[in-house]
């Protein structure tokens, strides 16, 4: 028997993160529209990034912000476990800074002022202050925990902050269970547990629900080798308690047919 559940393990796969992750970056850049679409006009931001990995999320973000000059200042925290996705966090952050100077024609035109902090802690544990942050925003990194971090993401918002979240739900992997059912995959939550803990903490804030959808985000492997690759590169390790028989999983192996990796995205914009 082997042991055959995915893990992360992201510390050791920083650098191959970004190039192994398109649906991420999808994902990531959908969100943004959504965070931009419903911004409230406040120009002096304060922005947490919980669980932000190597930064998809906050430059998609940053990068709408800035080209539409909405920002006077803004005050980024990215919260991960990982040092080596932070660090690659901060250099975005950097070049962001960076690029937005350098674009600025005019010289009556002030730049955006944005300072930046990375943060290696646990998403569940943040040493934030209580509603400290405008906006509190997370993508593909809360299914890593449970949804009881709901209430301390809502802890750090300001009263009418917002909070915008894509998370990986049940239905996630579906061709990968069809055609190799006895491989283990990670155990989505169903979405109506983290809906409980939203509308939980809508309830004890008075806040208001935004946005809640469902969507589909897949990509093709040429076989089901090339996506168990992919997903080690991503920061996902060939470890954990559940197990598949030797012979099994070699004969998955040999099929060479083509593959999809598919999430399920449950999205939702709450405001506090």
């Amino acid at each position: 028997m082997m042991s055959c559940t995915v893990i992360p393990v992201f510390e050791k796969f920083a650098n191959s993160y970004d190039a192994a992750t398109p649906i991420q970056s999808q994902v990531a850049e959908h969100l943004a529209q959504l965070i931009v679409r419903y911004h409230t006009g406040v120009t002096d931001m304060c922005m947490v990034d919980v669980g932000c990995g190597t930064g998809k999320l906050t430059q998609a973000v940053m990068s709408k912000f800035l080209q539409n000059a909405a920002l006077a200042s803004a005050q980024l925290y990215g919260v991960d476990t990982a040092a080596s996705m932070l660090a690659i966090w901060q250099q975005r952050v950097e070049h962001l800074l960076s690029t937005r100077l350098s674009s600025t024609s005019s010289p009556t035109t002030s730049p955006t002022t944005l300072h930046s902090q990375a943060l290696c802690a646990d998403m569940a544990d943040m040493a934030l202050a209580n509603q400290s942050a405008d906006l509190v925003m997370s993508s593909f990194a809360l299914h890593w925990t449970s949804p009881s971090v709901i209430a301390e993401l809502g802890r750090i918002v300001k009263t009418k902050g917002q909070l915008h979240l894509a998370i990986p739900v049940a239905g996630s992997f579906y061709q990968v269970r069809q055609r190799f059912p006895k491989l283990p995959v990670f155990d989505f939550l169903p979405s109506h547990a983290w809906l409980a803990a939203i509308e939980t903490l809508r309830q004890q804030r008075q806040g208001t629900l935004i946005y809640h959808t469902e969507q589909s985000f897949a990509v093709s492997y040429d076989n089901l080798k090339s996506l168990l690759k992919n997903l080690k590169q991503m920061g996902g390790a060939v470890s954990g308690k559940d197990s598949i028989d030797t012979a099994t999983f070699r004969r998955y192996l040999q099929d060479q047919s083509p593959v999809g990796l598919d999430y399920q995205l449950l999205m939702i914009g709450l405001q506090l």
